[in-house]
């Protein structure tokens, strides 16, 4: 991966790490990866894995599309958001999730009906 690539990952795991009011410790402690592996990526020093980054988009509850991919339209980013939130759900409560999420689009295209006709 290029330098300017890494730079750019490191920035947008820097952002997406500060947007939930992580210190980088506090990162390192929920994701068992060192402190300085996390510096050195977020410097664009360190080309990290793919499980770490793994690691770190399930404790930072981001897509890895969004770190590899960030030209993604605002739409595919609000799907890969979708799914996280499932898959971030605990199994036993996901047809749960579902269901109410299926309910609230609902009524979503029922406002939405009302707001054209008016």
């Amino acid at each position: 991966m290029p330098i300017d690539e890494l730079t750019i990952l490191g920035d947008m795991l820097r952002a997406a790490r500060k947007e939930k009011n992580f210190t980088q410790q506090q990162l390192a402690d929920e994701s068992h990866i060192s402190i300085k592996e996390i510096a050195d990526i977020e410097k664009g020093r360190r080309n990290p894995s793919y499980l770490i980054m793994k690691t770190l988009a399930k404790v930072l509850h981001f897509s890895l599309d969004s770190l590899i991919r960030p030209e993604l339209t605002p739409d595919e980013a609000g799907q890969n958001e979708m799914k996280l939130l499932y898959l971030n759900c605990p199994p036993e409560m996901r047809e749960t999730l579902l269901s109410h999420t299926r309910g609230f689009a609902e009524e979503l295209k029922e406002i939405s009906k009302k707001l054209e006709k008016e």
